[in-house]
């Protein structure tokens, strides 16, 4: 009784899923300037607080991408902003505000006009630009904290059934990794607009993007029996639905900052 009752909370929080404009700059450091690149967020995200708290914005969040070592990460980005907006009213209001004004307001009294200038001119890397909308995603099953890690995949959409295979079918697969903990969190982006002013780490120009946070590890004989009951037409979703789309890029994140 007690499984069937979670399973039913879990689908109608899994139903609670909402459009959500997100914006994502990706940032390049040297070795260099990464001390400095880290104290300008610190800086920013005081900034960031406030603006969240005058409707401005939802959420902000730094990550740091993960790679296996210097090999992996040559000509990829050291990092990820994240910017979160209710809707397009509260990105246009956050758009008409003078940046720099703004954050002399936030730190009027507590730091010197010179001082101020030192943070406002700290590195800040090399930029690419990424606008996107949220399609669809599960309820979250987790916390945030520092430290926590997610998995960002890059796609490129190949035909217009593409986004129904993740809304219709990927998800529900996904919600059921959820009910046996092997993940806590998937989402479902559009890229509705991009500035690639540097060269970028992914395959071509991606379309859409999921982000997942993974639970505990399924064992090997989990892993057979999820297979094993999948029907015939669960096989033939799953070729078809891989088949339209290609995977770009597929990153690991850790997050260090976020208001």
């Amino acid at each position: 009784m007690k499984k069937i009752f979670t399973t039913i909370i879990l689908l109608l929080l899994s139903s609670l899923s909402f459009s959500q404009l997100i914006s994502h700059t990706s940032v390049r450091v040297s070795e260099q300037e990464r001390q400095g690149y880290l104290e300008l967020e610190k800086f920013w995200s005081e900034v960031h607080e406030q603006a969240i708290n005058d409707g401005y914005a939802q959420r902000w969040m730094l990550w740091e991408f993960i790679y296996k070592d210097d090999e992996d990460a040559k000509g990829k980005p050291d990092f990820l902003i994240m910017n979160f907006y209710k809707d397009s009213l509260q990105k246009s209001k956050s758009a008409n505000v003078n940046p720099k004004e703004y954050a002399k307001k936030v730190y009027k009294g507590r730091l010197s006009k010179s001082k101020f200038e030192k943070k406002w001119n700290l590195p800040r890397g090399k930029r690419n630009f990424y606008e996107l909308e949220r399609l669809d995603n599960t309820y979250w099953h987790s916390t945030i904290e520092v430290g926590m890690e997610i998995t960002l995949n890059a796609f490129k959409a190949l035909n217009e059934d593409y986004e129904d295979y993740e809304t219709e079918f990927f998800k529900k697969l996904h919600e059921k990794n959820i009910l046996d903990g092997s993940r806590k969190w998937w989402e479902f982006n559009k890229v509705l607009s991009s500035n690639v002013t540097t060269e970028s780490s992914t395959a071509g120009t991606p379309t859409h993007s999921t982000i997942g946070v993974f639970g505990r590890e399924r064992s090997s004989e989990e892993m057979e029996e999820f297979w094993n009951d999948l029907t015939f037409e669960d096989r033939m979703m799953i070729k078809n639905g891989l088949a339209s789309r290609e995977m770009l890029g597929r990153y690991q994140l850790k997050l260090l900052m976020f208001k």
